[in-house]
């Protein structure tokens, strides 16, 4: 009798059953479908499991892709099996004809997603990988001989071979992460550590041991090999487990988690700053090819003094060895054991730009684990790293100042639009000191700081320059002073880490320049409305650099097409990115009839001293939509220098003075006066000027303030939102 040890299920009477009904079943393929059923939790009330839809579902979606081997010509014969079981079922009285035929039916519907659960690739763990290598190769897989024997000479195989026998590979895009095939092992190797302990701990519930209780867990853990064996190959789980575990990573201290770990982190965090929407972020300096890429790896120190590590273990200090066992430098064969060198140092020794991508990616992910841990780069919250390394990702390569980001850090209000470089006045080399109060305010565009505010400073800003200088040493930031700046291949790497965790519908989340500048003016505007000015400033240039004279109009005509509620505002702030007089004459004189832009293009042509030909071209909507612009201007400065220069307590005035006095300005030339310009206002932008008319309900004119007022509660009523009373008092927040 044929049983699948341990469940001691009588699988030749149920093959001999289905000879009979003339449908014959691979035996191979009964035992396993049988034997999962039970760790499924199915009822076996005829002897042998009883399926559910719901059973059905986990055996052929979750389980069977988790356990067994098989070739794609082989797995019709897993479906048959199931049908084979339900028909039985159905036999013995067990399942109505209605409720047999619906879950036939349904096992059906489930074949296709079997099928490709299968066969992809990244549903693999290591034992079915090498199950299948095995069979492909011809191997007697029910012989632990051979299969010891192909493991020893697929061992001995060159990196590169091996490599690709186990068809991990690369993006076939030239945009896509490098990293893509490292990420693939990866995902393998985790999956292999939670399918053993899956199994086993459904060994448990399923089956009594019958030996002493101090025994059972080695018991559970020997049988569930025995079940690995039967649905990959004889003796593989062993082999695995023990002489060949440098074959198949993920075991032990499991390499390949601070890969994944670091992918998820920066998935979540952009998803956080985005939502679902996938905005893309700023194009950045990256390496020109992967092979520079790789010789910057290659230069780079911590990798070099890991592979010193990984040849000589007992030289290295605990710190160092931390880090090699984290990365895969070192393994350990067994819990406790001695270690030795693991994938990571031939990876290293032997790989190409696409490994060492990989493998780049999985050290600076133990590094960030590591410094987050120890007590002068510890991490204030979970993730405030990775949202560090996400802020200067956002920055585009632009050196950033360590006391300006040190600021935000530790929650102090710093003007968003104050834009200034790193204070020159640091030291360029030891240990990172802030700058003087004077220097500190020019920074971070805070008046009159004080000595007092800079001592506040000083915790967050050395843990700050510390941490960006151990992760220095992996080539991927470089600090200089109090400029801090991330690496192209700094970048590069979290570019990866990115497109892996967000996944190939969202390959233009971080772009390439030359990605940008392939874009049509749609796609540039709707991306650079959320970047920083500078940034934006940089790109657009870039991009109508690259279009020429005929990139102008499709530029406006993204900036001023109609968009719900805050973004058409938005769009129109990169017209501050543009360099005014390098806008063409006959592109600011086609745009003067233009019902949202004329007024800015009759505003800009002024500005360099020429008179619009004909003034009465341009619209008095686009006009009013120019002044809503600047009204706007008006009062989120006057709000900013309320909120830095006054006391903690004192709420804003009623109406900003500097805002009265632009709009009474703007009001005396408007035809109609104050009520007309405010109805135009609200024609104009109804969001953006939702703001000016909380502001104006306070105007001096009954007849302005009346109007203001019902204009405010109809934008508040209508969903737009009410802008806040008061906008805070603090310069800086702990």
């Amino acid at each position: 009798m044929t049983t699948a040890t341990p469940l001691l299920l009588d699988v030749d009477a149920f093959l001999a059953r289905a000879e009979e009904r003339g449908a014959p079943l691979d035996a191979r393929a009964a035992e396993a479908v049988l034997g999962l059923l039970v760790l499924g939790g199915a009822r076996r009330r005829t002897g042998l499991p009883e399926p559910t839809e719901e059973l059905a579902e986990e055996l052929l979606h979750l389980l069977l892709p988790l356990y067994v081997s098989a070739a794609a010509e082989e797995l019709p014969g897993f479906v048959a099996a199931l049908v084979s079981l339900a028909d039985h079922t159905h036999e013995a009285g067990r399942l109505n004809a209605k409720r047999h035929a619906k879950l036939v039916a349904r096992v059906h519907e489930l074949a296709e997603g079997f099928g490709q659960a299968m066969t992809s690739h990244g549903r693999l763990t290591w034992p079915r990988l090498y199950g299948n290598l095995v069979r492909a190769a011809g191997v007697d897989a029910n012989d632990p001989r051979a299969v010891r024997d192909w493991l020893e000479t697929f061992a001995a195989l060159p990196y590169a071979e091996r490599n690709a026998a186990l068809g991990f590979v690369a993006s076939s895009s030239p945009n896509g992460p490098l990293s893509e095939a490292a990420y693939a092992q990866a995902l393998c190797a985790e999956r292999s550590s939670q399918a053993r302990p899956l199994l086993t701990a459904r060994l448990n519930a399923v089956t009594t041991a019958g030996v002493p209780d101090d025994a059972r867990e080695d018991w559970y853990d020997d049988q569930a090999g025995v079940l690995a064996d039967r649905w990959t190959a004889a003796g593989l789980d062993t082999l695995l487990r023990g002489r060949f575990a440098h074959l198949a990573p993920g075991g032990g201290d499991a390499p390949g988690r601070p890969l994944l770990a670091l992918v998820e982190a920066m998935a979540v965090q952009h998803l956080e700053m985005y939502g679902e929407a996938l905005a893309p972020m700023p194009p950045a300096p990256l390496p020109a090819s992967p092979q520079e890429q790789a010789a910057l790896l290659r230069a780079a120190p911590l990798p070099q003094l890991l592979a010193r590590a990984a040849a000589d273990p007992q030289g290295a200090d605990d710190r160092t060895r931390e880090l090699a066992l984290a990365s895969g430098f070192l393994v350990r064969r067994e819990p406790g054991g001695t270690p030795s060198a693991g994938p990571s140092a031939e990876a290293w020794r032997d790989g190409g730009p696409a490994e060492l991508t990989g493998l780049a990616l999985n050290l600076f992910g133990a590094l960030l684990a590591q410094l987050a841990a120890e007590d002068e780069t510890a991490e204030q919250f979970d993730g405030e790293h990775v949202l560090t390394l996400y802020f200067l990702s956002e920055r585009a390569g632009a050196a950033q100042s360590v006391a300006r980001l040190a600021a935000l850090n530790d929650m102090w209000f710093i003007p968003p639009d104050h834009e200034s470089g790193p204070d020159p006045s640091v030291p360029a080399t030891g240990a990172y000191e802030l700058p003087d109060p004077q220097g500190l305010s020019a920074v971070l565009g805070l008046p009159a700081l004080t000595e007092s505010d800079r001592t506040d400073l000083i915790p967050g800003a050395a843990r700050l320059a510390r941490l960006m200088d151990g992760l220095a040493a992996l080539g991927v930031t470089e600090r200089t002073g109090d400029a801090l700046t991330l690496t192209p291949l700094g970048t590069s790497l979290l570019r990866d880490a990115l497109l892996l965790g967000i996944g190939g519908e969202a390959a233009d989340v971080f772009p390439t320049r030359e990605q940008v500048r392939a874009w049509d003016a749609e796609r540039l505007v709707a991306g650079a409305q959320w970047w920083p000015q500078w940034a934006a400033r940089q790109t657009v240039a870039d991009w109508l650099t690259a279009h020429g004279t005929h990139g102008w109009t499709p530029f406006f005509e993204a900036l001023s097409a109609d968009r719900p509620e805050e973004e058409p505002a938005r769009r129109r702030a990169l017209l501050a990115t543009l360099d005014a007089t390098s806008v063409p004459d006959e592109a600011l004189y086609g745009l003067l009839p233009d019902p949202v832009l004329g007024g800015w293009a009759e505003n800009t042509l002024h500005t360099r001293g020429q008179a619009a030909p004909d003034t009465s071209t341009v619209p008095l909507s686009a006009r009013a939509v120019h002044l809503v612009d600047e009204l706007e201007a008006v009062r989120r400065t006057a709000s900013l220098n309320h909120r830095l220069t006054a006391a903690p307590d004192q709420e804003e005035p009623d109406l900003f003075s500097a805002l009265h006095a632009a709009f009474d300005k703007a009001a005396s030339t408007w035809p109609g006066g104050p009520p007309a310009l405010l109805t135009a206002l609200i024609g104009a932008d109804p969001y953006t000027a939702a703001f000016l008319a909380h502001q104006l309900s306070h105007h001096p004119d009954r007849t302005t303030a009346d109007q203001a007022r019902r204009a405010w509660r109809a934008s508040h009523t209508s969903g737009t939102k009410k802008p806040a009373k008061r906008a805070g008092g603090k310069r800086k927040r702990r």
